[in-house]
């Protein structure tokens, strides 16, 4: 990078730190736990977040020590395994947290789910190839402006030194999820996935990351499609589950 590259750099980070200042002049954050000012989450409401993570049935939600599918379940979703970092409650702290970033982008937020997933993996080991984080719309992307999934995916592969890649791709748009049943879910999602590239996936051990995991629809129907491109195996991934 030349330097006329390195100060373009320097000016967008001044101008960042520039709206920072200004922003939490303005709106100083406030913690989601206790009301305190100064963090959006303060350490000592932190410490409250259960990070022991939630192992059971992707199915069924009976719990087990690896998030496999009980055999009773294994034909009713494709993915191989799911882990969560903590249980999901819409009222509690992990619920306000997650509003606030999926539908306010709070980016300060951002920085709590990536301490979690660190404190998280240095004492959980996940054994996979790459990551895949659950696309979204091209439509949705622009009305959303960012993918919350991509940018926690951001973190686990920062966190366990794992490329992320691009093949799985959202090609229909659907109605959002949180809004409809299960049936109504899976008729929602059902070829709203494709794969590009598909080779550079055989035999591969893929993890999927998405934000929060309830009936595993999204999950599962993007894990299909990878086990149609012949990935080795589908281990899902959420910050929470409902």
């Amino acid at each position: 990078m030349g330097f006329g590259g390195n100060n373009n750099m320097n000016i967008r980070r001044t101008l960042n730190e520039i709206i920072k200042i200004i922003k939490d002049t303005i709106f100083p954050a406030h913690c989601f736990g206790c009301d305190t000012e100064g963090k959006f989450v303060c350490d000592d409401c932190y410490r409250t977040l259960d990070l022991s993570g939630v192992f059971c049935c992707p199915v069924c939600h009976v719990h087990n020590e690896t998030g496999r599918p009980c055999i009773a379940c294994t034909q009713k979703i494709y993915i191989d395994r799911h882990v969560a970092i903590t249980p999901y409650t819409e009222d509690a702290l992990i619920g306000d947290m997650m509003h606030s970033f999926k539908y306010h982008y709070a980016e300060d937020v951002r920085e709590v789910f990536a301490r979690m997933i660190d404190d998280f993996f240095s004492s959980h080991a996940i054994e996979v190839d790459a990551i895949i984080a659950v696309p979204l719309h091209r439509r949705r992307y622009v009305e959303r402006g960012f993918n919350q999934s991509e940018i926690i995916a951001q973190f686990v592969a920062r966190s366990l030194h794992i490329p992320i890649v691009h093949n799985l791709i959202r090609s229909r748009h659907t109605r959002q999820q949180a809004k409809l049943h299960r049936d109504e879910r899976l008729k929602n999602l059902y070829n709203a996935f494709t794969i590009e590239n598909p080779h550079e996936l055989v035999g591969k051990r893929i993890l999927v990351v998405d934000d929060v995991f309830t009936t595993g629809s999204t999950v599962s129907e993007c894990a299909k499609v990878l086990k149609e491109a012949q990935v080795g195996e589908v281990v899902s991934f959420s910050v929470a589950r409902g």
